[in-house]
């Protein structure tokens, strides 16, 4: 498969990421309340047994499934064909929530095909809801279609942001107080979820200044299914820009307009 699924392929495959995600839950949650040891890596953020546990058992399905496929994950990562379809997980996202009892940690399985992202399912077993997207489809919250928000004003918008301090390593500080002086509302959601809040309609933007590819191949399928546009911060719709925004569409110009007018 080294052009576009068909309409076929890709159900084939967003039901294949429910498996994989079912394989996932099956180790992280059980764990969730008794973590055990946590470890720092080399960036200094946590990572348990039940991270790389849960990595190794969606990297064996995938294997066992399609040897032919490459697999990226945050613990282990690259192996496989670079040309060749990749799946993209992170097992655990929101590690630093999972081992603090924090319920919104959630895995994240994705598949590019052709450098697109295709497919994403997202897991939050915890919080008893999983997302999923197909690229050219739609969006689903556990089973029933979402779409964004029709929200067409920043005045009138609820806004997420991912960690602060991350936009003022990037120079950006001045982007939370003066997109808040111009929204409505602000919650600080983070992670997956604040993704899922604006495919749902639940929230109209969400802003995050340093993310990896892992943590938003999965959330920009669901998002773009759902009707919504998500890009990084410069306005690239990628998710490999290391930060990201995620909108109804409606409101992603006039965001970008205010990145542009603090980052002078």
């Amino acid at each position: 498969m080294s052009s576009e699924p068909t309409p076929e392929q890709l159900a084939e495959l967003v039901g294949f990421a429910h498996h994989l995600a079912d394989l996932a839950d099956a180790v992280t949650l059980p764990g969730f309340s008794a973590t055990g040891e946590v470890e720092r890596k080399g960036d200094g953020t946590p990572v348990t047994a039940f991270d790389r546990a849960a990595e190794r058992a969606i990297r064996g399905a995938v294997r066992d499934a399609h040897p032919g496929h490459a697999f990226l994950g945050e613990e282990d990562g690259l192996e496989g064909d670079e040309h060749a379809p990749r799946w993209v997980v992170d097992p655990i996202d929101g590690t630093k929530n999972y081992v603090r009892g924090n319920p919104i940690w959630a895995t994240l399985i994705a598949l590019q095909v052709g450098g697109q992202e295709v497919v994403g399912v997202v897991s939050a077993p915890a919080l008893g809801s999983r997302w999923d997207g197909v690229r050219g489809g739609h969006a689903h919250q556990d089973g029933r279609v979402i779409r964004v928000s029709d929200t067409p004003r920043l005045e009138d918008a609820d806004v997420s942001f991912g960690g602060l301090s991350y936009f003022a390593d990037r120079g950006m500080a001045e982007l939370v107080p003066d997109l808040a002086a111009r929204t409505a509302r602000q919650r600080g959601y983070g992670d997956f979820w604040q993704h899922c809040l604006v495919a749902a309609g639940a929230c109209d933007l969400a802003i995050e200044a340093e993310v990896s590819l892992w943590d938003l191949a999965a959330v920009k399928v669901v998002v773009e299914a759902a009707g919504g546009r998500f890009t990084d911060l410069a306005g690239v719709p990628t998710a490999d820009g290391g930060s990201a925004i995620s909108s109804n569409g409606r409101l992603h110009d006039a965001v970008l307009e205010r990145i542009a007018a603090v980052s002078v």
